[in-house]
């Protein structure tokens, strides 16, 4: 090993070893033979010298030879040959293969770390051209898809373009206006779960170029003023000295601040310079509150903000600033810029909320600013690097979504003949159950494209087996993504004895009601009683549900040993929103359906009829409020002796999930059960 990189490691092991992690020993970068241009969109300009003519363009996976390397105003420039031309380029978007010599030290500290396999070999690559660096694993609380889920939501991640990279989930897109949801001014959208997910995956980006999103934002004594204006747009150059105090004294890495104060680019609007008219000599180079609302644009909002903070003085400016992102995000665990824009630790304000900034792309293109500023000498330092390890990552990388069509890969309406889909159908919801007779080896589905251009599979005539057919429904968009609606279709098996309920508690004729709020499975399981086999509880799109209470929509499945026999809808009356309680969003439900400005169907619509006259009106209203209030003791029916049956529980022999019926039972005026044609519609 280098002499020089002997001492430097010898000094970082007597400051307390750098938190016990620093790897002993080194290996000397391979000499480059090859490197792939990495750009998250547009091109790569390639010149006659750095900083000279242009002469040609460079696009996103090109491979080019790598000829000379120069550094020229602190800029890294590779010279490179590609097909028939050669040029100059930024460094920071060629990625090159450097060779990696087997490092025991090295690898038994990537072991301790506990990095994954598909880490490791990446960050070999790195060591092989960086053996400086340290790397530090952060392995955080939540799963990969959790955090994917919540990261996906719309409004939370924001892209401009194109369509192939914009969300059409829910509420990022208006389907009765047929647009975007707007995230901010300027045509920013939700970007797609797809291009989040590329983004998200730390996999992506570990390469000398992109690590820099990783790396920790503390402040360090080694940052210079030189360094900063490096980094600088020369329009805000003459502010690198106030910087570099500001640093200083927030104990916030001067190179970042300045890398997010060339990114937000306040020295194009005038907030940089203290030019916003109306609001001149006051100072926002960070764009804080600079988003279109109160009747003003974006840069008079970020004006007026700077004046109310009063900053009108640069130095003003960056101290306040740099108190306000080193006190709300580096010291609050969100010390990486990978961190400020996905909040997946917790530092004291929870988690996927406190996200300074929508832009999706925006650690790596600031990443990729802070790499291609940075000097020689502070690359062949001991920087460092936090990457996030997420519990059960997938074995695949992310992909990168491709650039063309839309991902429009909904469907208008889904149906299967003879039967009735629980839940009702809706374009966001993905699993649906339905219940046919022992009798029905096939029935028919049909699916509804919203968009013409896109394509379906898995409809039309399907053949059944006793039991569960899970069939899935696959929706391919323009773009290539995909969206699969699973429907389990559950066909009953003839058995010699049936199952039966011999309870008392329940009424169970083609539905099962007189259930009150609240019950829970195991209760209900233990009251039902089952002659002659068991009860089982399954979710509205036949998931099994053994804990918890139940809720309209929930299914009863009456088994023989395995074989399913008989299934039957749960009906809550009041219980509208299939929530399992009775509330006043059960009343605003059933009030948007009485007024057309929503459609509830199915079983939700019999336990909207709360008088259970046969109608949903405003009677229903009133006496589901006089229930919440405390005025009804219950809105369920109480079982009856008057129907057919062994016992005292109302029954039908061979009754399924798809046939509701009229029970009429005696006693009280508040007994009448009529359960409503479903249809198929959509719900919000």
């Amino acid at each position: 090993m280098r002499a020089i990189q002997t001492r430097l490691l010898c000094a970082l092991l007597c400051l307390c070893v750098l938190l016990c992690a620093v790897p002993l020993s080194g290996v000397l970068a391979a000499t480059a033979l090859t490197g792939t241009v990495e750009l998250d969109s547009g091109y790569l300009n390639l010149r006659s010298e750095p900083g000279g003519d242009l002469i040609g363009k460079l696009y996103d996976g090109d491979v080019v030879t790598v000829v000379d390397t120069t550094v020229v105003d602190g800029k890294k420039w590779h010279k490179v040959t590609a097909g028939s031309l050669t040029g100059w380029c930024s460094a920071a978007y060629i990625h090159i293969e450097y060779t990696y010599e087997d490092d025991k030290e090295f690898e038994a500290y990537l072991t301790a770390q506990g990095f994954p396999e598909d880490y490791k070999t990446k960050l070999r690559t790195i060591y092989a051209e960086h053996p400086n660096w340290i790397f530090k694993a952060q392995h955080l609380s939540m799963t990969w898809a959790e955090a994917l889920a919540e990261e996906s939501k719309a409004l939370k991640n924001a892209i401009t373009s194109p369509d192939a990279w914009k969300s059409m989930e829910y509420g990022a897109y208006n389907w009765e206006k047929g647009e975007y949801v707007a995230v901010d001014s300027g045509g920013w959208v939700t970007a797609s779960p797809a291009l989040v997910a590329y983004f998200m995956d730390p996999r992506n980006f570990l390469d000398s170029t992109n690590v820099f999103q990783f790396e920790d934002l503390q402040y360090s004594d080694t940052q210079t003023a030189a360094g900063v204006q490096a980094i600088l747009p020369s329009e805000l150059d003459k502010h690198a000295e106030d910087l570099v105090k500001a640093s200083k004294e927030t104990k916030v890495s001067a190179y970042f601040l300045a890398t997010r104060m060339a990114q937000e680019g306040s020295h194009k609007n005038g907030l940089g310079t203290g030019t916003v008219p109306g609001y001149e000599g006051y100072y926002n180079f960070f764009n804080y509150g600079a988003y279109a609302h109160s009747g003003n644009g974006a840069v008079t909002n970020g004006a007026i903000y700077a004046k109310n903070q009063g900053w009108d003085t640069p130095y003003k400016c960056l101290l306040g600033s740099a108190e306000r992102i080193g006190n709300g995000y580096i010291n609050k665990e969100q010390n990486t810029l990978y961190y400020q824009k996905f909040d997946v630790t917790d530092g004291g304000n929870g988690f996927y909320s406190h996200q300074y900034m929508t832009n999706v792309q925006a650690p790596s293109s600031e990443g990729r600013i802070r790499a291609g500023k940075a000097s020689e000498a502070e690359l062949a330092s001991a920087l460092v690097f936090i990457l996030p390890v997420y519990k059960d990552m997938p074995a695949t990388v992310a992909p990168k979504p491709g650039e063309t069509g839309n991902n429009n890969n909904f469907l208008d309406k889904l149906t299967v003949s003879g039967c009735t889909l629980t839940p009702t159908f809706d374009r966001y919801t993905m699993d649906y159950a339905a219940y046919v007779g022992e009798d029905v080896a096939e029935v028919d589905i049909a699916a509804t494209l919203n968009s013409k251009e896109a394509k379906v599979t898995g409809a039309g005539k399907v053949k059944l087996v006793p039991g569960e057919n899970v069939i899935p429904v696959t929706v391919t968009a323009t773009s290539g993504q995909t969206r699969t609606y699973t429907l389990t279709i559950t066909r009953e098996a003839e058995v010699e004895i049936l199952p039966s309920v011999t309870g008392t508690d329940y009424i169970v004729d083609g539905v099962v009601t007189g259930v009150k709020p609240g019950t829970t499975i195991a209760d209900f399981i233990t009251a039902l009683a089952v002659k002659d086999g068991t009860g089982a509880v399954h979710t509205a799109d036949g998931k099994a549900k053994t804990e918890g209470t139940l809720a309209t929509g929930d299914i009863l499945r009456l088994y023989s040993g395995s074989i399913l026999c008989l299934s039957y809808p749960i009906v809550i009356y009041g219980d509208v929103n299939g929530d399992g309680s009775i509330s006043s969003q059960d009343l605003r439900r059933t009030q948007r359906h009485i007024l057309g400005v929503d459609t509830v169907s199915g079983y939700y619509l019999t336990a909207a009829d709360s008088n259970r006259d046969g109608t949903v009106n405003s009677q229903d209203l009133r006496r589901t409020q006089r229930h919440i209030l405390g005025v009804i003791d219950t809105l369920q029916p109480t079982p009856t002796t008057t129907t057919t049956g062994s016992t005292a529980t109302t029954t039908t022999t061979g009754s399924t999930a798809t046939t509701e019926s009229t029970a009429s039972t005696t006693g009280s005026t508040d007994t009448t059960t009529t359960a409503s044609t479903q249809a198929d519609a959509t719900t919000s």
